[in-house]
């Protein structure tokens, strides 16, 4: 022992042996130095006592690893709009909270009466009729869209008679889910709107291209928006341009030339445009009908609905399937808008102020009757409705389809097969059908009609005026 202590106590008074220890106890960033990590190995292979114990390099790096603490990650700061549309879409699948009686302590079952009865479709089914052809949105997307509809149907300040998922408009920072409605009384506004002077004034709200009325909302679950009555002017300008939709209602629309009003008015107008051209129904299974005496509006209903019950039925079941991909069994369920900008063309009164602005009279424009079939669309000089795209054919310009179609299986002989036709004018337009019948209308596109785009020509350049002499008071210059 007295050994052992004269060479420790000699170690420890050696200024090189204590330089050395000194540099191995200097710590990096992390307040780590070889010392401790060097202590670590010798007290690893002291307690697992290894028969390699020769490796001190490998049992180093494991001791050197099993100290090792990543760092936290960088907390990221949520988007304010991404959380809005989750809590909301969170919101759209619950249940409501219904109120608690604070005397019982039950839960207080709402009011039936106070919840609008409306109709719709059959959402979910209808999605499973667009994932069989490959078209519109996906299932879960459409069980969401079905909730909406519940509750825009149900809302009693809406007065909704029917609800309709028109579809879905993409635009470039953010889209609009489309809900075609009937609304049951329309509340007069007050004041009424005036028409400038020199204008062709709007259709009634419920007749013509007003007879329905749009909601949107930029996410499921989000609130809805009233798109106001389109108007003539906005339907005229609306076909001289092209524009992306910006997902904002409020935006701008700068184009030339100039358009009417803010993005909602042409989101307005383009719906305008593509219900009239793409939406359809198999031929015969609605029928025009006079109400009330000659001089009554003409309605379509369904023969053998309630209160229609004397109606001879014309739509006739197809035994091939195959025969729902022609165009000509199908037929245009809403009346064609015409070049005016209106359903019924306006006729400038004769006891008009000869003061005030005229009024154009109305362009010479086709009149397709109403649930007229498909197959005439290619060649029809309807304006939104065949104007197809001219493709280049062997030099020549050539016509093509309005409609096409195709099927959810192409193997011969499978049942319960689901068949689309798509328009080639609106792309992103489509009708499907099952035999039953069963049929329904959906729009997924950009609202942008697949026709050539010719730029509006500036306006002529005005003429300098005239210059008229005037008399003047000044002396006349002295001569010379």
């Amino acid at each position: 022992r007295g050994q052992v202590g004269t060479t420790v106590a000699m170690a420890s008074e050696d200024p090189k042996l204590q330089e050395a220890i000194a540099f191995l106890q200097k710590t990096n960033l992390n307040g780590e130095s070889v010392y401790e990590q060097l202590a670590k190995v010798v007290g690893k292979v002291l307690d697992e006592k290894p028969e390699d114990a020769v490796d001190l390099l490998e049992t180093s790096v494991i001791a050197k690893k099993t100290a090792f603490k990543p760092a936290d990650p960088p907390l990221m700061a949520a988007d304010p709009k991404n959380v809005a549309t989750a809590v909301a879409l969170k919101e759209l699948y619950c249940a409501p909270k219904r109120e608690i009686d604070p005397e019982s302590g039950e839960p207080i079952e709402p009011d039936a009466d106070l919840l609008n009865l409306f109709e719709s479709e059959d959402i979910v089914g209808d999605a499973t009729m667009y994932q069989a052809v490959g078209l519109g949105l996906s299932l879960s997307e459409m069980y969401g869209v079905m909730l909406a509809v519940k509750r825009l149907g149900e809302d009693p300040k809406r007065k909704c008679g029917t609800v309709r998922f028109f579809g879905k408009v993409l635009g470039t920072n953010g889209d609009y889910y489309v809900f075609e409605t009937s609304i049951k009384e329309h509340e007069p506004e007050d004041p009424p709107p005036e028409t400038p002077a020199g204008e062709i004034p709007p259709e009634p709200a419920g007749e013509g291209s007003n007879e329905h009325t749009y909601f949107v909302c930029s996410y499921l679950g989000g609130a809805f928006v009233r798109l106001p009555d389109v108007t003539p002017k906005a339907v005229v300008a609306a076909r001289k341009i092209k524009k992306y939709f910006t997902g904002d209602l409020d935006a701008p629309v700068w184009s030339y030339p100039p358009f009417p009003g803010n993005e909602a008015m042409y989101l307005r107008a383009q719906i305008g445009r593509i219900a009239s051209a793409t939406v359809v129904c198999p031929a015969g299974y609605l029928v025009e009908k006079q109400e009330g005496d000659e001089n009554g509006p003409k309605i379509l209903v369904i023969p053998g609905s309630e209160g229609y019950e004397d109606v001879e039925p014309k739509y006739e079941e197809k035994e091939d399937l195959q025969e729902m991909r022609e165009p000509v069994n199908w037929s245009h369920r809403y009346r064609y808008l015409k070049k005016q900008g209106r359903v019924e063309t306006y006729e400038p009164p004769d006891d008009v102020d000869p003061e005030a602005a005229p009024v154009d009279p109305p362009e010479p424009d086709v009149d397709p009757a109403l649930l007229s079939t498909l197959d005439g669309d290619t060649e029809s000089e309807c304006v939104d409705w065949g104007s197809c795209v001219m493709e280049e054919i062997d030099g020549s310009a050539q016509k093509q389809p309005a409609w096409t179609s195709c099927t959810s299986s192409n193997v011969v002989g499978v049942k319960n097969q689901t068949v689309a036709i798509k328009s080639m004018v609106w792309p992103g337009a489509f009708a499907v059908y099952q035999p039953g019948p069963k049929f329904s209308n959906c729009y997924v596109g950009y609202g942008i009609k697949n026709a050539p785009y010719v730029p509006a020509p500036p306006p002529a350049v005005m003429t300098e005026a005239e210059e008229i002499p005037k008399e003047s008071d000044g002396l006349p210059p002295k001569a010379e």
